[in-house]
């Protein structure tokens, strides 16, 4: 059955404008449509990537011209710590800079019904150990829809493989249908109030902070894969907080 709308919340964040407009429509309209699009084109910069190398041999990053100027002789054989340096080493990503698209699970509040979540977005490398990036995320199931834009940054080592932790901003639009056969409203106008199967649908402006950590490792010098995790603390209270797990992949150049 249709079920009425209303907004409730952080709509404060979002002025009556053509802009929140057009993301209310996109939201309740075409959220399948957008995850579709941005896994499909997530899976078309996978596509993209270079095939590993490196693998077997410690200087695996000799593509990087700042890295094979690094490391053109090479340690001995029998330089352990030397070789170890060479296959960690990967203080040559300053100024790089990439676009990525990720993939994974959100899971809103206490919901059982978890979101397939995607995103997509442009990051560069301030330092060796510090990137940041924005980008468009989108999550949906039967019951949530929340998308819109996010910011971030994290810290790393400067390493092949490289923990992370970073901070996070988002904001767009959030909806949320729920049964509503107790609520003495006609949500769905028909003349009938509180019938079998009536839902109400609840939507708005969202805004919300993540803390998120996970780990990164170059798969050649210019495809970095990651896994990460991270909790969303919205403005609407923490039955609206979402947690976050996915992978992404990104290619980068100088």
């Amino acid at each position: 059955m249709a079920a009425r709308k209303r907004t409730v919340g952080v709509m404060r964040f979002f002025p009556s404008s053509f802009g929140y407009a057009l993301l209310r429509r996109l939201s309740v309209c075409r959220p399948r449509i957008l995850v579709a699009a941005l896994a499909v084109t997530t899976l078309s910069v996978a596509a993209s990537a270079q095939l590993p190398n490196g693998m077997t041999r410690s200087r695996w990053a000799m593509e990087d011209p700042v890295y094979q100027e690094k490391y053109a002789d090479g340690a001995d054989k029998t330089d352990i710590a030397g070789k170890v340096k060479q296959a960690s080493d990967a203080r040559f990503i300053k100024d790089a800079f990439g676009y990525y698209g990720s993939a994974g699970l959100s899971v809103l509040g206490d919901s059982a019904n978890p979101m397939a979540s995607a995103e997509l977005g442009a990051t560069g490398y301030w330092t060796s150990y510090m990137t940041n990036r924005v980008g468009l995320v989108a999550a949906v199931n039967t019951d949530d829809i929340y998308m819109g834009g996010e910011a971030g940054f994290r810290l790393q080592t400067p390493t092949r493989l490289a923990p992370f932790a970073g901070l996070g901003l988002f904001a767009g639009y959030a909806s949320h249908t729920e049964p509503a056969e107790n609520d003495g409203v006609d949500n769905d106008d028909n003349g009938w109030i509180d019938e079998r199967g009536e839902e109400e649908e609840i939507g708005g402006g969202l805004a919300a902070i993540y803390p998120e950590v996970g780990v990164h490792f170059w798969w050649t010098p210019k495809v970095r894969l990651s896994v990460f995790g991270r909790q969303l603390i919205t403005t609407e209270g923490r039955d609206a907080d979402s947690t976050y797990i996915g992978g992404s992949i990104g290619i980068f150049s100088r």
